[in-house]
């Protein structure tokens, strides 16, 4: 079986011949938000005959060179400044936001899609030179509330849903037509999936109410799932924090595939009860709990309760193996992640 057969069958229940494994630490293509230099990306030993890998579009950055402090500094597509902080422990701080007074929507214009074409030609390029046999899960990251999160700032958006409702609305829809058409770039370049990344709610749950979720959020995701699927990719996403209230409302958005960074702040054995059999999971051990501050015998363990708990017969389950970068994060637990995922795919 073929990797890209393989990865196919375990998300569409097909019965693949062992659970796939998705790296996202890709040589030639991981910049960890434009902060490192994809030549100099290895793999983590034991992951090289991966069978997934994840590339994202984050941003088109104008490169304003360095601050009093020697950190870079560069302004996106949005507008929105960004800083590369001299402390590793995170890749960038929004220094300046565009939309953070409400007058200023009224002269602001969304960014022409097309600023992204060389990062899709560069893609394009990469992967028919090094990665042709594999199957390649195209990222939207950060996805359009993240985006609104940058260009308002957390408090002002979070005190304009009840203000001015309108605006926040009006914001996310010229984001969605942005992003439908970087999800069409994707397409163009031959990509089976493509994921969506976005954040409503942190470590003690949403950031505002269920129902406002449900009523004015949920359809734009479901309008880019339908979008996905239009262009005939299997469509994934990844809600960050714990979305127990919504968590009905997002799988009745019918997602192809759910991924899962932190499983510990839902709960494994809910998510299993949610997905198992019903929804393909790609999954990574707990990013901000296990992976971070674990020991190694720990992370063997989650990853193997991850693999039992959405793994069937009939496929469901790809485990992601993590590194990541400012910071990395400690070596013998992603080591032995990997081993454990790996060794699953040994038989």
């Amino acid at each position: 079986m073929t990797h890209q057969e393989r990865v196919t069958r375990a998300l569409t229940f097909q019965s693949p011949d062992r659970p796939p494994l998705e790296i996202h630490d890709v040589p030639h293509l991981y910049d960890a938000y434009g902060t490192l230099d994809p030549s100099t990306v290895t793999f983590v030993p034991g992951t090289e005959d991966f069978d997934a890998l994840r590339v994202t579009y984050h941003w088109t950055f104008t490169d304003l060179g360095r601050n009093v402090d020697g950190e870079r500094m560069r302004r996106d597509e949005w507008g929105c400044l960004h800083r590369v902080p001299a402390d590793r422990a995170t890749a960038y701080q929004i220094m300046e936001k565009p939309l953070s007074d409400p007058a200023a929507f009224a002269n602001y214009d969304f960014p022409d899609p097309a600023v992204s074409d060389p990062f899709f030609a560069r893609t394009a390029r990469v992967l028919a030179e090094h990665y042709p046999d594999r199957f390649v899960c195209g990222y939207v990251d950060p996805g359009p509330l993240l985006v609104a999160f940058n260009l308002m700032g957390y408090e002002e958006l979070l005190t304009r849903l009840y203000d001015d409702l309108d605006q926040v609305l009006a914001v996310m829809r010229g984001i969605v037509i942005y992003q439908k058409a970087i999800i069409d770039r994707w397409a163009a370049i031959g990509v089976p999936m493509v994921s969506l990344i976005d954040e409503f709610a942190g470590t003690d749950g949403l950031m505002f109410s269920p129902d406002l979720w449900r009523r004015h959020f949920a359809p734009l995701y479901e309008e880019l799932f339908a979008h996905i699927r239009s262009r005939g990719m299997l469509a994934g996403c990844l809600f960050d924090g714990d979305i127990t209230p919504i968590l009905p409302d997002y799988l009745a958005l019918k997602p192809d595939v759910v991924e899962i960074m932190q499983p510990n702040l839902v709960g494994i054995e809910r998510w299993g009860e949610a997905l198992r059999g019903k929804v393909a999971a790609k999954a990574s051990v707990d990013m901000m709990s296990t992976l971070a501050s674990g020991t190694p015998e720990a992370c063997r363990a989650e990853a193997r309760r991850l693999r039992e708990t959405f793994h069937t017969p009939a496929g469901g389950f790809m485990g992601i193996s993590l590194r990541w970068h400012r910071p990395e994060y400690p070596s013998a637990n992603v080591h032995a992640v990997a081993e454990v995922f790996a060794n699953y795919r040994a038989g």
